[in-house]
């Protein structure tokens, strides 16, 4: 089974590696790129120590790789990117995008090199998070979880300023500071390369004026973040320099991020990207920041170390052993050199041993554990999200890269997903979007028995009983040929029951075969938003209450800045991008590809009446709907979840998560639409998780540790 992680990330987060990419022979080595002579040219000890240093230097090369890719693709070293609207279909949000939250991402490199930034310290400001749940994840350059700012750790009520320090900032081995006046939260990371990765709630399927919707969440709380320097924050006498979405890369740019997009096919490009990392990004020292510190002293947003008793250790302290041992690789805290001394069967050697590692991982990523137990449910709850220094905490970090980038601490949230349905004799098959499946909650019951079966999540919640975090099931598509799958279905868009054309369209032009409409509360529309009709479509050549996508890009009226319309063609179908090359592609979740035949707009004559609506694609369904009141309960208090290409019989459609089928996809792709794959996988997140107990429902450990968790998910049933 696949690890459940985050994603991450995202955020638009680039591709991972390829588990299934085609391995290419490795190239000549350029002569300036050799180093010393190694001790070590026996190839079959080549091999084998080129795996170990793929699983544990892959991280590192990620997250280079990865800042490489950010600074074009999503925005410039050390600012904020992302935040303009929830995971969709046809966004590039990130890979196993959670349509629940709005993420904010940004690249840190606090090496104070001034052709890298120029800075050991940036600022940043965060809004109150007591009422609105967000979890800001600080990783270091081995994607180890070094501090959790937000709702769980910080609560407060009011905006909050930290001090995110490099390991040689003046300031690293402070907890509180202050400067000219103003005082500080300190967070002080343990390498120069890392990543802030921000998740905020967001409900995309309730009215755009609510406090929860997504849109509200935008204007008010992710423009409360800022990220900017020390320095920057001095000189505006301490006004933060709050973020605004909209950073928009140019075609270079794009181009040019590519070449970043996924791992190295090559063993010895590999180990150079991974030598830069460490080159740009040392290994902490027995010195770096709070190193040391007694755990009771730690501020709440920094987070121990795995098995931490008593003194705080960075998590990525306590590796240089592990890198000493490939030096005779040639990689070193200096960057990597092949051996001077190496030949052809060497380099062959290096190469396998990367292959072997790759393998190695990817065999792992499927071999976590379910039974009958979990009801077939995989998923992590411990040592995760910072690993310890060891062979098992290495394989764990590396897998969790393939698998998505990063994890959360499982405190902050557990990711389960299905990879096959079980039924009752023990039989496995795969998930196919064709089947109708689904997923019933009970209610809890006061005093019951642990573990608690099939009951509605256990959560921390707040005074009014509703979750302080959320929980959410989406249902992807997999591709296992592209490395930023899982995808967002645009089936999702079949679904309206969340959507109404209560807007006004102005205007018709059969000539030009265009409407124009008012604009929407949820923001502005793009080329292949999906939208609807009211009931008099059918009088303009249209559909009604059918989904139709924006075919052109819309032409924006403005008055004083702000848009007053929007005139656009429309389709009935979007064809996303997909990889023909594949025997069963799949539609590849991005902002690529293009519409269908445009419809002809008829104008019957007289006033126009006609009203429109942007469609709400229910990507994902769980605690935010049924706060909201939209999820439909059945007579015994349960909630039942329907994972479904159409609408099952007797189902209520606000219970509803689409799915690719081969219908489906035939009558957007035609006959190309027969052979693409409709395999599904369902996810549960589940962030800010009732603690673990012995004696209560939890997904995360119990402290006794009599079992792995006090509460099981579901079983997913299989209709027909």
């Amino acid at each position: 089974m696949a690890v459940a992680v985050c994603l991450n990330g995202s955020l638009l987060l680039p591709a991972h590696a390829e588990a299934h990419a085609t391995i290419r022979q490795p190239t000549t080595v350029s002569s300036d790129s050799h180093g010393p002579a190694s001790t070590l040219t026996d190839p079959g000890r080549i091999r084998s120590l080129a795996a170990k240093a793929y699983r544990w230097g892959l991280p590192a090369e990620f997250v280079y790789r990865f800042s490489r890719y950010n600074y074009l693709a999503t925005a410039p070293r050390n600012k904020l990117g992302g935040g303009r609207a929830a995971a969709a279909w046809n966004n590039n949000a990130t890979n196993a995008g959670d349509a629940s939250v709005v993420y904010l991402n940004a690249m840190l490199d606090l090496s104070g090199d001034p052709s890298r930034g120029h800075t050991r310290e940036l600022v940043m400001t965060v809004p109150p998070s007591q009422d609105d749940y967000y979890v800001a994840n600080l990783l270091d350059s081995f994607v180890n979880t070094v501090g959790s700012i937000g709702t769980r750790t910080t609560p407060s009520t009011t905006a909050q300023t930290y001090l995110v320090a490099g390991p040689s900032s003046k300031y690293a081995h402070r907890r509180k500071v202050t400067i000219n006046g103003f005082t500080y939260r300190v967070m002080t990371m343990d390498t120069n390369l890392n990543w802030l990765l921000i998740r905020i709630r967001a409900d995309t399927l309730v009215d755009p004026a609510s406090p929860a919707s997504a849109r509200s969440v935008i204007d008010h709380v992710v423009a409360g973040f800022g990220l900017q320097s020390l320095r920057s924050f001095e000189r505006s006498h301490h006004e933060p320099r709050y973020f605004e979405p909209g950073y928009t890369p140019t075609a270079w740019q794009k181009a040019a991020a590519q070449k970043w997009h996924n791992t190295p096919t090559e063993a010895t490009t590999f180990l150079e990207q991974m030598g830069r990392s460490l080159r740009i990004s040392p290994l902490p020292t027995r010195n770096t920041g709070l190193n040391g510190t007694p755990l009771k002293a730690l501020p709440p947003w920094v987070i121990a170390q795995p098995g931490a008793k008593k003194i705080y250790r960075y998590p990525s302290y306590g590796q240089r052993k592990s890198l000493e041992r490939f030096a005779r690789l040639g990689l070193t805290e200096r960057g990597f050199h092949v051996p001077s001394n190496w030949g052809e069967a060497q380099l062959e050697a290096l190469q396998d041993g990367f292959e072997l590692g790759q393998q190695r991982v990817a065999r792992a990523a499927t071999a976590v554990g379910v039974s009958s137990s979990t009801h077939y449910w995989s998923y992590l709850n411990n040592d995760i999200g910072s690993y310890p220094n060891s062979a098992a905490g290495y394989l764990m970090r590396a897998i969790v890269v393939l698998a998505g980038g990063s994890a959360n601490l499982p405190e902050d949230a557990v990711y389960a997903q299905l990879n096959e349905y079980v039924d009752p004799d023990g039989v496995a098959e795969g998930l196919d979007g064709n089947n109708t499946y689904t997923l019933t909650f009970t209610p809890p019951v006061d005093g019951a028995p642990v573990p608690a079966d099939g009951i509605l999540p256990p959560m921390v919640t707040g005074p009014n009983g509703n979750p302080k975090g959320f929980w959410s099931i989406h249902a992807y598509a997999t591709d296992a040929s592209q490395a930023a799958a899982p995808f967002i279905t645009q089936a999702s868009v079949l679904n309206t029951a969340y959507s109404d054309a209560d807007l006004t369209v102005t205007a018709v032009d059969a000539v030009a075969d265009t409407v124009t409409v008012t604009p929407s509360d949820w923001g502005p529309l793009v080329q292949s938003s999906p939208v609807l009709f009211g009931s008099t479509a059918g009088s303009y050549g249209l559909q009604p209450n059918t989904p139709h996508y924006v075919a052109s890009v819309p032409t924006e009226t403005t008055a004083d800045g702000i848009v007053t319309s929007y005139t656009f063609q429309v389709s009935t179908t979007w064809q996303q991008e997909w990889k023909a090359t594949d025997a069963h592609p799949v539609p590849i979740q991005g902002t690529g590809g293009e519409p269908g035949d445009v419809v002809p707009i008829d104008d019957p004559g007289d006033a126009v009446d006609l009203t429109w609506g942007p469609v709400q694609p229910v990507s994902q369904l769980g605690s935010q709907q049924i706060t909201s009141g939209r999820l439909a309960t059945n007579p015994d208090g349960s909630v039942t979840i329907w994972i479904a290409p159409t609408l099952p019989d007797g189902a209520p459609m606000t219970n509803w998560l689409p799915t690719p089928s081969t219908a489906y996809n035939e009558s957007v792709y035609g006959a190309t639409g027969t052979s693409m794959a409709t395999s599904i996988r369902p996810m549960m997140r589940m962030y800010y998780p009732s603690p673990g107990s012995d004696t209560q429902p939890s997904i995360l450990p119990p402290p006794s540790g009599a079992s792995t968790a006090t509460y099981v998910l579901p079983q997913l049933a299989k209709v027909g």
